[in-house]
C-alpha cells in the first residue's frame, strides 16, 4: 500500500532544493562560469596582456624597409628595401621606454633590450656599435632615441648587415626569445613563417 508523504515533508524538501540552488548560482556567478567560462577578473587579465604599446618601426621616419621572417617567426629581420646599404643605418627605439640591457652575445652580436612598461619589451641584435655607445643601462628612450646602428654582428649575423628585432612580453621578469610575440608597427601585424614585405614605411616621426 502506498503512503503519501507529509505536508511538512515536502515543504522541507523544496525549501533545501531551493537553497541549494542559490547557492550552486551564487557560486558560478563570482568565479568561473558553467562551462569552465573564465570569470571577469581573468577575462580583464587577459585583456591587459593585449594592451600592446603602439609599436612604430625603429627607423627613420618615411624611409622604406623590407622586412622578413624568415625561419625564426615571430622575430623580424629589417634591410633597407631591396637590401643594399642597410649597414650603418640608424636605429631608433619605436617607442619610449627604459634600456634594460646593452650587451655583446655571440650569436646576437652587440644586442640592447627596452622595457617598455606593461610587460612588453624589444630587443635589438647585430648592431653594428658596441651597445653602450649611444646609450646606458637604466637611461630612458623616446620613440627616436637612437640607440646604435644597423651591423651584422654576432656568429648568426651572416655577412650582410641587418636588424633582427623582436617584440617580446611577460607579466614579470625580463623575457627571453620563448616570450616573443608578433611583430606590429603603426597598428598592423607583420607574422608567419617565411614571410616578406617589401616597401614598408616607417611612421616613427
Amino acid at each position: 500500500m502506498r503512503t503519501s508523504t507529509p505536508l511538512s515533508r515536502k515543504a522541507t524538501v523544496a525549501l533545501g532544493a531551493t537553497a541549494l540552488a542559490l547557492t550552486l548560482g551564487a557560486g558560478l556567478s563570482a568565479g568561473t562560469s558553467y562551462a569552465g567560462q573564465p570569470s571577469g577578473a581573468e577575462s580583464a587579465g587577459v585583456a591587459a596582456a593585449a594592451a600592446k604599446p603602439k609599436f612604430q618601426m625603429p627607423l627613420k621616419c618615411n624611409t622604406k624597409w623590407q622586412l622578413n621572417t624568415w625561419g625564426h617567426n615571430p622575430a623580424i629581420d629589417i634591410v633597407v628595401n631591396g637590401n643594399p646599404g642597410s649597414d650603418g643605418r640608424p636605429v631608433y627605439t619605436g617607442y619610449k621606454g627604459t634600456v634594460v640591457k646593452a650587451y655583446y652575445d655571440k650569436g646576437a652580436g652587440n644586442m640592447i633590450i627596452i622595457n617598455h612598461g606593461g610587460g612588453w619589451y624589444t630587443a635589438y641584435y647585430h648592431l653594428q656599435d658596441k651597445p653602450t655607445k649611444y646609450v646606458k643601462v637604466g637611461q630612458k628612450v623616446g620613440a627616436k632615441t637612437q640607440i646604435g646602428r644597423i651591423g651584422s654582428t654576432g656568429s648568426n649575423g651572416g655577412s650582410w648587415a641587418h636588424l633582427h628585432y623582436e617584440q617580446r612580453y611577460k607579466k614579470s621578469g625580463i623575457p627571453g626569445q620563448k616570450d616573443r610575440k608578433p611583430v606590429h608597427f603603426n597598428g598592423k601585424s607583420y607574422t608567419g613563417n617565411n614571410k616578406q614585405w617589401k616597401g614598408v614605411v616607417s611612421k616613427n616621426c
